[in-house]
């Protein structure tokens, strides 16, 4: 076993053989995984994705349709191995689910309000303190509502015959507990999953890793790495982070030294 004198040379170490890309491929050995990407929103991480894998059949999930557009591009692009689902995902399938968006961007919106009082917000912040009439203005642009599908991936998979997914990108605005919960029983069949965890006030709703663990645990996975931490440089928080859990079949590749 290597034995490193200092954290600091053993993280220095790391960053030499790893990122976030190698950390996954690492993961998944399948030259051709199937993908979930919930949340996808204009198609950031679809282009990623079949970067890193171009035979990998990636199945988006996105109700606003200010994105639809750039991920049809997507789909021109890569034909059958992409597929586009112009809807949201969740706990319960409904027809009308309220959804918020914002003039701010499309990667702020969910089913979360954005909290107008955050303490946690460096925009609002800075209104608060230099521009006081600006506030009104920044929260007649927040929280339009607008009625979206949703659907349960347990249901989704079924219907498309789908028996294992190596992969589960969720991004959803603090909306990830609901995401697990609805893939029920069928957790258990996926390998990896990367999710983000919002733990400050910008939303009206933050979580903490006991809010997806609930679901995560108990279909046999456990953390992996904390792939990204946001800070926050005005009061020296953190924002939120990227996780990745694996399953516990791939417990073999967790090499710890």
């Amino acid at each position: 076993m290597k034995k490193y004198p200092t954290n600091q040379q053993r993280t220095s170490e790391y960053f030499e053989k790893f990122n976030r890309e190698k950390t996954i491929k690492f993961l998944i050995e399948n030259s051709e995984p199937l993908i979930l990407d919930v949340g996808a929103n204009s198609g950031t991480s679809l282009v990623e994705f079949k970067d890193w894998w171009p035979a990998a059949t990636v199945h988006c999930f996105e109700p606003q349709k200010e994105c639809w557009l750039d991920l049809d591009e997507q789909l021109k692009k890569h034909q059958t191995s992409v597929v586009i689902n112009q809807c949201a995902v969740g706990n319960v399938a409904k027809s009308d689910a309220v959804f918020y968006t914002h003039q701010i961007n499309t990667g702020v919106s969910g089913f979360n309000k954005i909290n107008v009082q955050s303490k946690d917000s460096i925009y609002l912040n800075e209104l608060v303190t230099n521009s006081p009439d600006a506030v009104a203005q920044y929260e007649q642009s927040l929280n339009h509502e607008r009625a979206v599908r949703v659907i349960r991936l347990d249901d989704y998979l079924l219907e498309k015959k789908i028996g294992h997914v190596d992969l589960l990108k969720i991004d959803t605005q603090g909306f990830e507990p609901q995401v697990l919960e609805g893939l029920g029983d069928r957790l258990k069949d996926v390998d990896v999953v990367i999710s983000e965890l919002m733990f400050y006030d910008y939303y009206e709703r933050s979580l903490t890793f006991s809010d997806i663990e609930r679901f995560l645990i108990p279909a046999g996975f456990h953390l992996y790495d904390i792939s990204h931490i946001a800070k926050n440089p005005m009061n020296g928080r953190t924002d939120w982070v990227d996780v990745i859990y694996i399953n516990n079949r791939l417990r073999s590749k967790d090499r710890n030294a």
